[in-house]
């Protein structure tokens, strides 16, 4: 695997000059011509970093003591903030000073060094260049004051742990064997630092001979450390330098700070209220007022939620998001926000925003959605056909309401063609009449006939697909999901099954085991402060099904993804 060079290595033959001064002859060369440092106007955007072409000491030099570096690029650079970016190992305990002279970098420091000892100087994104500001990759210098110079190196690949798709710009962070973990929580920069690829490949170089504890982070601030709501990736307390092994890290999401709020609050004369929230609900979250009120939360689409009986007394109130977990063994949490008053608008239109489409699958409830509550529905105003023949309508709702659902079975049966009309004014706006001298009919809708139509599947029409499960050596749990990654099931098994699903519709269906190795049916992503990494995720190719098909296919997992997980063995529930 190519994994890309530590640091580039340079050698120049300086005679008699100074450090500095031939650092200058060189960049004088390359820049003859070139009378003042200026951004060039025009052509394309510059976006290749700055190489280092030259130092003094030469990078990998050994026997020297110098009191300073000079390190030479291929083009005008500049430091910011390069004090935080800058790691040395050992650590200088003296003041140190960098400054910039076009394209030369000096570094100087005070206090003496220590004999025999590679120092490894990481400059992280300390350098950049002047015109667009991209840093130097891979920026390392090391030199050893004695005769030898330590070259030993870590190395390994960083993958998403679900998509084990490369996890590209990690920081991969290398601290002692014997560093407290409290130490590295509390924020403690690493001792050596390296960076993944675009393959999620890293080498980590001039190591000294130890054991280290591996962490790659996302590292969003710069800071050489995990903060809460970066990816990150544990790898192993006691990697030994020089080691042939090749480490392979999954990195996960981790939970930041979270402050949900609402936004966008507004109300009509009709007391119907809503808000957009910051943050996408879940199919599974609920809402509830956290003290009581006179206003009824109504349904919510996505990130919009509407509310009832809103009036210019209503208090402040505060609202409770529970969020669901993503499998049902998991915990619940909550997160409580401030509602803000909303701004009074004139009466919104009503208007349709989700209808019954194309082909449902038998046993589905036809639902259609408005833009705003309703209170109830004149059935003398709606016609519902089965087939072409007249059934009554039987509607299902808790006024007031977003949604009329409807109950009547011949609209759910297999292969069933139905319509539904809405003759105008069928349906009651929710607060019609509050006003003395409003129209009631004006308040109903729709104003024009509106006709719906939709078809049931044939049974005939649809798939069964029955998965084989072999090589399960731990519980773990089994998702079902379609084309579009929408979770068709989920189903907890304890080790080899056979799993079957009837009534799919055709098209591609793949699946997904999530590994339990704990055996609380809660799939675990990665956790820095207890050191854990993700359970594992094995996926399988899609599956094509057809209409009227029964396709049964084998699955075998890799039975090293449960490690030394304990056996579960025994049919599915």
């Amino acid at each position: 695997m190519d994994v890309g060079p530590v640091s580039r290595r340079v050698s120049w033959d300086f005679g008699e000059f100074s450090a500095l001064g031939s650092l200058g002859l060189f960049v004088a060369l390359l820049v003859s011509g070139c009378a003042q440092v200026s951004s060039p106007t025009g052509g394309p955007k510059d976006e290749t970093p700055p190489v280092l072409v030259a130092a003094v000491p030469e990078v990998g030099a050994t026997e020297v003591m110098p009191d300073q570096l000079v390190l030479a690029f291929d083009e005008y650079v500049k430091a910011g903030q390069w004090r935080p970016q800058l790691l040395v190992s050992p650590p200088l305990y003296g003041p140190m000073d960098l400054v910039v002279r076009g394209r030369e970098v000096e570094l100087s420091w005070e206090g003496g060094l220590k004999e025999n000892t590679t120092y490894v100087f990481q400059f992280g994104e300390g350098i950049v260049d002047v015109n667009e500001g991209n840093p130097a990759q891979q920026l390392v210098h090391a030199f050893s004051t004695g005769s030898t110079l330590d070259t030993l190196v870590i190395q390994g690949v960083v993958r998403d742990a679900i998509e084990g798709s490369p996890s590209k710009d990690l920081r991969v962070m290398l601290y002692p064997e014997d560093l407290p973990l409290d130490s590295i929580l509390a924020g403690m920069a690493p001792q050596f630092v390296g960076t993944t690829n675009g393959t999620g490949a890293f080498e980590v170089g001039y190591l000294p001979e130890g054991r280290f504890r591996l962490m790659a982070v996302e590292d969003v601030n710069r800071n050489y450390a995990w903060d809460a709501g970066e990816r990150v990736a544990v790898g192993p307390t006691a990697a030994m330098a020089g080691d042939t092994t090749l480490w392979e890290l999954r990195s996960g999401n981790t939970e930041g700070p979270r402050a949900p709020y609402l936004s966008e609050a507004r109300w009509d004369s009709t007391g119907h209220a809503s808000w957009v929230l910051s943050e996408p609900l879940g199919a599974n979250d609920s809402l509830s007022w956290a003290d009581s009120c006179g206003v009824t939360l109504l349904e919510f689409d996505k990130n919009r939620i509407h509310a009832w009986g809103w009036t210019a007394e209503s208090a402040a109130l505060r609202l409770v998001w529970h969020h669901a977990p993503i499998w049902a063994a998991g915990e619940w949490t909550t997160d409580t926000m401030d509602v803000p008053a909303p701004r009074w608008t004139p009466t919104e239109a009503l208007e349709l925003v989700a209808k019954p489409l194309g082909k449902r699958l038998p046993g589905e409830r036809p639902t259609v959605t408005w833009s705003a509550p309703i209170s109830g529905v004149d059935t003398s105003r709606v016609a519902l056909r089965v087939d072409s023949v007249p059934v009554p309508v039987l509607v299902e709702s808790r006024w007031p309401s977003m949604r009329i659902g409807l109950t009547n079975e011949a609209c759910v049966k297999a292969g069933a063609q139905v319509s539904l009309t809405l003759l105008p004014g069928a349906l009651i706006r929710a607060g019609a009449g509050v006003d003395p001298g409003a129209d009631v009919e004006a308040e109903r809708f729709p104003e024009d006939t509106l006709e719906l139509a939709w078809s049931v599947q044939r049974q005939d029409a649809l798939s069964e697909w029955i998965l084989h499960l072999e090589g399960a050596g731990c519980a773990g749990l089994v998702e079902l999901t379609d084309n579009q990654g929408t979770r068709l099931d989920a189903v907890a098994v304890k080790g080899d099954t056979t799993l079957r699903w009837t009534r799919l519709s055709p098209g591609k269906v793949s699946a997904t085991w999530w590994g339990d190795l704990d055996g609380d049916e809660v799939w675990r992503s990665v956790d820095v402060p207890t050191w854990r990494e993700p359970e594992p995720v094995l996926k399988m190719s899609a599956e094509e099904l057809r209409p009227n098909w029964v396709l049964e296919t084998t699955w075998t997992l890799d039975a090293a993804a449960c490690g030394n997980a304990p056996a579960l063995m025994g049919e599915a529930p």
